[in-house]
């Protein structure tokens, strides 16, 4: 294999190439958990869609299912492994290339500089 047939981003945005991994990704960052944590702040996110991109993200390493026994029934939380605790820059650096260089970019700097700080604290970067 040369050097000209490898291509790290390439292979980075096949790997988080569905829509909503890292909306979930970032969610959980956030501290949600939970099936219906994820559907609340992704309002155009169906059921279906939601439950194979879980699926996908478990199958792939970034997060792992897990079961909580409650009183009356059984729930299940969705827990970040070190491959998906390891997207925080990634994360981060999306969104300061929005607050920089996209339509984000038009907000004032107060709202702006509140932005960088609630994602640098929830992604832990900094």
């Amino acid at each position: 294999m040369n050097i000209e047939d490898i291509c790290p981003v390439s292979e980075t945005l096949d790997f988080f190439s569905r829509k909503w991994v890292l909306c979930i990704l970032m969610d959980m960052f956030r501290g949600k958990r939970h099936f219906t944590e994820f559907q609340e702040s992704n309002s155009a996110l169906s059921n279906h869609v939601l439950s194979q991109t879980l699926k996908y993200m478990e199958d792939v390493g970034l997060i792992k299912k897990e079961a909580i026994e409650e009183k009356t029934r059984n729930k299940t939380c969705y827990k970040l492994l070190d491959k998906g605790l390891k997207a925080n820059k990634i994360l981060y650096e999306l969104s300061v290339y929005s607050l920089n260089e996209l339509e984000c970019s038009k907000l004032n700097d107060d709202l702006k500089k509140e932005i960088f700080e609630e994602y640098a604290n929830s992604l832990n970067v900094l």
